[in-house]
């Protein structure tokens, strides 16, 4: 009888401690308004290095920041409208390999570590170790990004932390 109630102490533990970290990570809704090839032309000044990595994510909270950031990356398309008094936009800058695309798999946010993580979808095949210019543009809840810190860029099973400049 003993290990029938350690096995329900051990199984009541494990769902409450599940739900926590379920509750801390949750699916943001994330508009990904463009996404391109170009950078800032003083991308590789301006970014933040991480091993052999360089990123940029900056941060829109108002339609005159919001155009000067479309300008600042290049975008091609014309500024599409967001509703500035309820989300923010991020820019999201690096490089990518020209013959595997980035395109994004999943976003979540976990507030309590004040990350958004942006998972990737892993390539299909072997890449080219080229640079090619890759951004994307995401309008989020301005509630929600509030909380945030730090941008997670997980791609092909690798972990790589930015900050969003404000």
């Amino acid at each position: 009888m003993r290990k029938f109630e350690f096995f329900a102490l051990a199984l009541l533990l494990l769902s409450v401690f599940g739900c926590n970290q379920q509750e801390r990570q949750e699916r943001m809704e994330v508009d990904i308004i463009a996404s391109e090839k170009s950078l800032p032309a003083s991308f590789d000044e301006i970014a933040t290095k991480h091993e052999y990595e360089q990123i940029l994510v900056e941060r829109a909270e108002n339609k005159e920041e919001y155009q000067e950031m479309w300008e600042m990356f290049e975008l091609k398309q014309d500024v599409l409208d967001v509703d500035m008094k309820a989300k923010d936009v991020l820019f999201i800058g690096f490089y990518e390999s020209s013959s595997c695309p980035e395109e994004i798999k999943a976003i979540t946010a976990d507030t309590e570590q004040q990350e958004l993580e942006i998972n990737l979808k892993d390539p299909d095949s072997d890449c080219t170790a080229d640079a090619s210019p890759k951004n994307f543009v995401l309008a989020v809840d301005k509630r929600h990004l509030n909380e945030i810190s730090n941008i997670i860029l997980v791609t092909s099973g690798q972990r790589i932390s930015f900050p969003v400049n404000e």
